[in-house]
């Protein structure tokens, strides 16, 4: 799997941060019994640590200061979660809750708002990192 393009290493990385997140947002909704939105943040964090590492290490191979990447990821994710977000409340008010396809297409949203910022800002290939 080393001479993968970046974007099918995301694309990898996604769909098994996908699979983790679900999977942790069911379990809240259908195990633990809390709400939607707090099972949706539950799964995030979680996958945003799952998220980070392996895109850092692996698809973008990263070599720049950890500390700048992390602050950059974190913008990143917090708009791409916004956008989620604006989308789960459309769909609740719409649908109501309890659904998880509202979940999913959620996450479609987070996933193309992610990848663009992860590629472009969050770990740039310059050799020179943006403001550092």
């Amino acid at each position: 799997m080393k001479g993968l393009h970046s974007s099918i290493r995301f694309v990898l990385v996604g769909l098994s941060n996908t699979a983790l997140s679900l999977t942790v947002i069911w379990i809240a909704l259908k195990v633990l019994g809390v709400s939607d939105l707090r099972a949706n943040a539950i799964g995030y964090i979680v996958g945003f640590v799952w998220s980070f590492l392996l895109n850092r290490s692996w698809t973008f191979r990263h070599r720049g200061r950890l500390a700048s990447g992390l602050v950059r990821f974190t913008v990143v994710c917090s708009a791409a979660y916004v956008a989620n977000l604006l989308v789960l409340f459309f769909l609740l008010e719409r649908f109501g809750g309890g659904a998880i396809w509202t979940q999913a297409v959620g996450m479609v949203v987070y996933t193309v708002v992610s990848y663009l910022g992860s590629r472009y800002f969050a770990f740039p290939r310059a050799s020179a990192e943006l403001a550092q």
